[in-house]
């Protein structure tokens, strides 16, 4: 119920920030250049609050649809002007004069963008170390030369500082089907190799494929300390429950054999699909013996080849003993990473670019059919993020408002009519033909952009709904 609830209010927060900006980029640049502004409305439908300012008498209003909003200019296409304000609508105005307004939007929501990560790394970004375990040797990162115990600190031209690095650095790469250079340390020693991202096509497939989370299609391990894996949890009528396996029961053992950590576990038993295998298992002062055969389960792998995996239903974690000697150990996985103003401002920059040129990408998989349209998400799947990156805290809540801003942007950037893309197109036009496009014309272009619009959040909530479902 918590996470319903976080999940609400985040939507609600993100979709009233992004809006208010996106609609003030409108309404500040449209009042300077003299336009009158009749209307400011967060949301859609009836007003559930509204109050009127100024010489104007404009409307300010909040309406109960929280799914966009508008700005409202004086206007001869939607009803009688008075002819002493004839002037001041919108319609009468030079193209370049529109062409600044429809563009205010859009650009409100890019500068917002970058102040929100500026402000995220000036507070501190959170992250896992990128620090990799044992690797199986046919895997991308080992054949790329990480061995256990390395850092990543590079990959092609981005610095790694934490597996949220990684992962974008990745995704950049997958989309690219590149092979990039790759930097790793260990005990303060620098090695370099290449990373082959050739076969790796991270965007395509659908909800549940293995290959979208790209670290796991690379083959990354996180690094544990040496230890035994203790049970956090266990799905009911899993082969781990039916068993007798306990929260609490520490493994100690598989099939008579030690292990360094749970991941070296995990691997033994994906490895033993529909063959039963041996723990001995620690359970208070008693020490017993549990046969458990794997539930055997197939993946598709980031090359597309299934693999058959073996699956016993236990959320597995570091025992508490292994915990206690890392911590006197000194080992430390996360990363708190601070900067100051100037150094924080230019890695908004290089973020803002790296996200926009990703989703160029991914936009232009699309078209191709390289990528698949399951990677369109919607308002269900907006809410659920949001709700996570509250939970987990203020920092990570910004980098996601941040790049919510920036895909609002270049989705209202994009060349389809009813967006503010398809209006500035239209100015374009007119401007080059010294003109406005004919009527029959712009109808045509708007039933197109609604069609278009429609088409795309159908497939989109569908997406939600899909991935919920599964």
């Amino acid at each position: 119920m918590m996470t319903v609830l976080m999940s609400l209010l985040g939507f609600l927060i993100t979709i009233a920030v992004l809006v208010a900006f996106h609609e003030f980029g409108h309404f500040w640049v449209a009042r300077r250049l003299g336009v009158k502004v009749l209307t400011y409305s967060l949301g859609f439908g009836k007003a559930l609050w509204s109050t009127r300012r100024g010489p104007d008498a404009i409307e300010y209003r909040i309406a109960m649809l929280p799914l966009g909003g508008y700005v409202k200019m004086l206007d001869e296409r939607e009803g009688p002007v008075d002819p002493s304000e004839v002037h001041r609508a919108f319609n009468r105005q030079p193209v370049w004069k529109r062409f600044l307004i429809v563009l205010a939007g859009p650009v409100a929501n890019l500068l917002l963008a970058l102040v929100l990560w500026m402000m995220m790394f000036m507070v501190g970004v959170q992250g896992v170390l990128p620090k990799a375990g044992v690797l199986a040797p046919t895997s991308l990162l080992a054949q790329s030369g990480v061995r256990d115990g390395d850092v990543i600190t590079r990959v092609g031209n981005q610095a790694i500082h934490s597996l949220a690095d990684l992962r974008l650095a990745v995704l950049e790469g997958g989309v690219d089907s590149a092979k990039v250079p790759i930097a790793f340390e260990h005990h303060g020693a620098v090695s370099a190799g290449v990373l082959n991202l050739s076969e790796l096509k991270p965007l395509a497939g659908n909800p549940k494929d293995a290959s979208r989370d790209v670290l796991k299609a690379i083959g990354f391990v996180l690094w544990s300390p040496p230890g035994d894996a203790i049970i956090h949890a266990l799905l009911p009528n899993s082969p781990a429950a039916l068993a007798g396996l306990k929260k609490g029961d520490i493994i100690t053992q598989i099939n008579g054999a030690s292990y360094r950590d749970p991941w070296a576990l995990i691997d033994r038993v994906e490895q033993s699909a529909g063959v039963p295998v041996k723990l001995t298992i620690k359970r208070g002062a008693n020490v017993a013996e549990i046969d458990v055969t794997p539930k055997a389960e197939t993946q598709k792998l980031a090359n597309g080849e299934m693999k058959t995996l073996g699956r016993m239903g236990a959320q597995l974690g570091l025992a508490p003993a292994a915990i206690e000697q890392a911590k006197r150990d000194g080992v430390q996985l996360l990363v708190l990473d601070q900067y100051g103003p100037l150094t924080a401002l230019s890695m908004a920059f290089q973020r803002s670019w790296s996200m926009t040129t990703l989703t160029f990408s991914v936009f232009g998989g699309l078209l191709t059919g390289q990528a698949s349209l399951s990677n369109l998400s919607g308002p269900v799947a907006i809410a659920e993020f949001a709700g996570q990156s509250l939970i987990i805290g203020f920092s990570t809540f910004l980098g996601f408002l941040a790049l919510v801003s920036l895909s609002l942007a270049i989705m209202n950037l994009l060349p389809v009519p009813l967006l503010d893309g398809g209006h500035l197109v239209m100015y374009v036009i007119e401007a080059i033909r010294g003109k406005p496009a004919e009527a029959a014309m712009e109808a045509f272009a708007t039933k197109i952009g609604l069609i278009f619009l429609v088409s795309l959040m159908a497939v989109a909530f569908y997406n939600d709904i899909s991935r919920l479902l599964h």
